[in-house]
């Protein structure tokens, strides 16, 4: 799958302990290889959105993806600590 990078989280993945950025990496190179979004496991739908958003769960944090099933594309919108997840701020369908 082609996989986009938001410039946000280029800035957060600085921010945070040096054994999340390595497993942060990891996981987008996971989206990379992957044929589709469904064949990675720790990848969920989020509840409550009309377009196809997911998230990726990273010990405590997650990234919040946009899969665009035409194109096969995921766009990384955000990553954030679990208990942030859903403020309005860090949800890219509520801006």
């Amino acid at each position: 799958m082609k996989t986009n990078v938001n410039r946000k989280v280029e800035k957060e993945v600085e921010k945070v302990p040096n054994s999340i950025k390595l497993l942060v990496i990891e996981s987008i190179n996971e989206l990379e290889k992957a044929n589709s979004i469904h064949d990675i496991k720790n990848v969920i739908p989020m509840e409550g959105t009309k377009e196809p958003y997911y998230r990726m769960t990273i010990r405590t944090y997650r990234l919040l993806l946009h899969y665009e099933n035409e194109t096969k594309t995921v766009t990384v919108h955000a990553l954030t600590h679990r208990k942030d997840t859903y403020k309005k701020e860090n949800l890219p369908w509520r801006k």
